[in-house]
């Protein structure tokens, strides 16, 4: 039955995750980038906390361990989240998403380079060659936008917030040992969105809340599954699930976030994005099969 429901949280995390993208930028056109997602994450880890102090009645966490979450946070959420918050407001939904689905191929090229990394095999380097590809396959279809500096920069950004991701996830798989996973997310979330909202205070954001109804959906709509149940799914499948198969959500993402930015926003879709797309995803696959029935993988 555990089985059942880890394979009903993954299929969670492929849609949900997927849509977030669509989200929020429909969010941060309304609201200024990081006090909307700064607002989002502590709302998130506030009723997270409380529903898992009311239901489970958890002990408090140590010290450490919340200095621990809490950095992670700051990776994920602060720099992940928020610069690709910021990035969206210049650059497609649909292409954010491309951006983020290369992590995997980024962790790869660091691997070769760290000591006591898993070894590749002739697959794994022909996959991030592949990766490589699709990034660069990806921008070409852009080159007269990249003239924008305000595309450029959203692009640049959103390719930083990856390496983010990579930090805080380094931290959860490396020092999180048996504590609660759903109270590490609350802690994560509460303390990525503090940062959030520091960052919004000294670069000196527009504190204003007039958003239209449209701008209020896509702010409960992330708190309550972009956040909340998204990230309790994938702390469920991650318990019940080999890390390789529950990775798959990232090759779904993306073609979600595409086939909504191009029917909701009416954003562009071309056949090089739809290529690049594919070949990345088809890098991550060939990422994880080297290693596939090890207990660790390249991310």
């Amino acid at each position: 039955m555990d089985n059942k429901k880890a394979w009903i949280a993954l299929g969670i995390i492929c849609i949900i995750w997927g849509t977030t993208y669509l989200f929020l930028k429909i969010g941060v056109h309304e609201m200024a980038p990081f006090l909307f997602s700064g607002i989002r994450q502590v709302t998130a880890g506030i009723l997270l906390f409380i529903g898992l102090r009311i239901f489970l009645r958890l002990e408090k966490p140590s010290l450490e361990n919340v200095l621990k979450q809490s950095a992670a946070g700051i990776l994920m959420i602060t720099v992940g989240n928020g610069l690709v918050a910021y990035g969206e407001v210049s650059i497609p939904s649909s292409l954010a998403a491309v951006i983020c689905a290369s992590m995997p191929v980024w962790v790869s090229l660091i691997n070769l380079v760290t000591p006591g990394a898993i070894k590749l095999t002739w697959v794994g380097y022909l996959s991030i060659l592949l990766g490589v590809c699709g990034i660069f396959w990806l921008f070409s279809d852009s080159l007269t936008s990249l003239t924008d500096m305000k595309y450029l920069w959203g692009t640049i950004l959103t390719l930083l917030a990856t390496f983010g991701w990579i930090g805080g996830s380094y931290i959860i798989k490396r020092g999180s040992g048996n504590s609660n996973p759903f109270l590490n997310t609350a802690i994560q979330m509460f303390s990525g969105g503090l940062g959030l909202l520091l960052v919004s205070l000294i670069i000196g954001e527009e504190h204003t809340f007039n958003l239209s109804s449209s701008g209020w959906v896509a702010m409960i709509y992330l708190i309550l599954f972009g956040s909340i149940v998204a990230m309790m799914s994938y702390a469920y499948a991650l318990k019940h699930l080999p890390l390789p198969i529950v990775s798959a959500y990232a090759y779904i993402n993306p073609v979600v976030a595409i086939i909504l930015g191009w029917i909701v926003l009416n954003e562009k879709m071309s056949l090089s994005i739809l290529g690049a797309c594919l070949l990345i995803i088809l890098s991550v696959v060939l990422l994880n099969l080297p290693v596939s029935k090890r207990k660790t993988v390249l991310y």
